[in-house]
């Protein structure tokens, strides 16, 4: 089983690249490690949140932490996790005023970065300190300072973002995506800025948000609700338009939506969703245009409906190992 000290710099941020994807790729393998982590991951969590609880609950949770702990420790080596274990626990029921005094006096000075992750194939759903929730794409990543919320509301995104922030009028909240900034008090909006994409494009359902270029000299752009900027990386320019909602912002509750989109675009999102590799037998392919609703269905089911659309054929190839990706071959008949 992997290491506890392992599992607790996973998730704290504290492990290095290598390290970070050694545990990773280990987890993977091993339920006991990886329920372990799940555990730890859920405490963190709660303590980003500030959640309060009856001291009763409070108490229980910590006799039943303490009992599932004491059963692991089987060897004066593992002390040092215990106490970190119980760090860990501390953070997520601990007093908030405590909490609070922690974060305003101590965090700033000696501020860390906090990464969420979702990875291909899962949708995940974050509750940042201040209570702004934000929904993350599959292969999308977020950072943010463990200070957040005390000096300011500041968060680098890759990948795709749904955010729905509490507002705070003295500390606006600002999304980081490349050379473009999103700055927003409080409202609900998307972003989506995948490396590969060639736009980045802004969705604002609700309130107002304002979008910056850190390259150019040129005033804050202002969406309206029901508006979308497209920031083409390229060229620098930036447009506007009113495309339907669902398109853009369904994807949270685990729905794709295509509507005569070029198979350019349509790729990656499958390829993300369903944590696939898609190969290309020929450019025309990605000419065609695809239209769908998907939600539950499966790769033959998606496939079937590609086939037929874009009259091509296509191939699943099963990954033979567990972290081996599945392969669909995509070619003209």
């Amino acid at each position: 089983m992997k290491s506890i000290d392992d599992i607790l710099n996973l998730v704290t941020g504290t492990s290095n690249d290598g390290a970070k994807n050694e545990t990773l790729s280990e987890l993977a393998n091993d339920r006991p490690a990886k329920e372990e982590f799940t555990k730890i991951k859920n405490a963190w969590a709660l303590a980003s949140t500030g959640r309060k609880m009856p001291d009763y609950r409070v108490e229980q949770l910590y006799l039943d932490f303490q009992k599932q702990l004491n059963s692991k420790r089987k060897t004066i080596g593992l002390f040092p996790s215990f106490l970190k274990y119980a760090a860990v626990f501390i953070l997520a029921i601990g007093i908030s005023s405590v909490l609070d005094h922690f974060r305003s006096e101590i965090a700033p000075a000696f501020p860390q970065i906090n990464t969420v992750i979702a990875e291909n194939g899962q949708i995940s759903k974050v509750i940042l300190p201040d209570s702004s929730v934000v929904w993350l794409n599959s292969g999308t990543q977020i950072s943010y300072r463990s200070d957040f919320s005390v000096s300011d509301r500041e968060i680098s995104l890759t990948g795709q973002a749904f955010f729905q922030v509490t507002k705070n009028e003295k500390l606006p909240l600002k999304v980081r995506c490349r050379d473009l900034e999103v700055k927003v008090l409080g409202t609900r909006f998307d972003v989506s800025a995948y490396p590969e994409d060639k736009n980045v494009r802004v969705f604002l359902e609700s309130g107002k948000v304002e979008i910056g270029n850190s390259t150019a000299q040129s005033s804050p752009y202002r969406l309206h609700p029901g508006e979308m900027a497209e920031y083409n990386k390229q060229s620098g320019n930036m447009s506007r338009s009113r495309p339907d909602p669902g398109k853009f912002i369904s994807w949270k509750e685990g729905i794709l939506v295509f509507r005569d989109d070029p198979m350019e675009e349509v790729i990656p999102k499958l390829q993300r969703r369903y944590n696939i590799e898609i190969d290309i037998a020929s450019p025309a392919i990605y000419q065609s245009v695809f239209t769908a609703t998907l939600k539950n269905e499966t790769l033959e089911e998606v496939f079937k409906s590609i086939s037929f659309a874009c009259s091509v054929q296509y191939q699943i190839v099963k990954g033979e190992h567990l972290n081996t990706k599945t392969k669909v071959l995509l070619y003209n008949r």
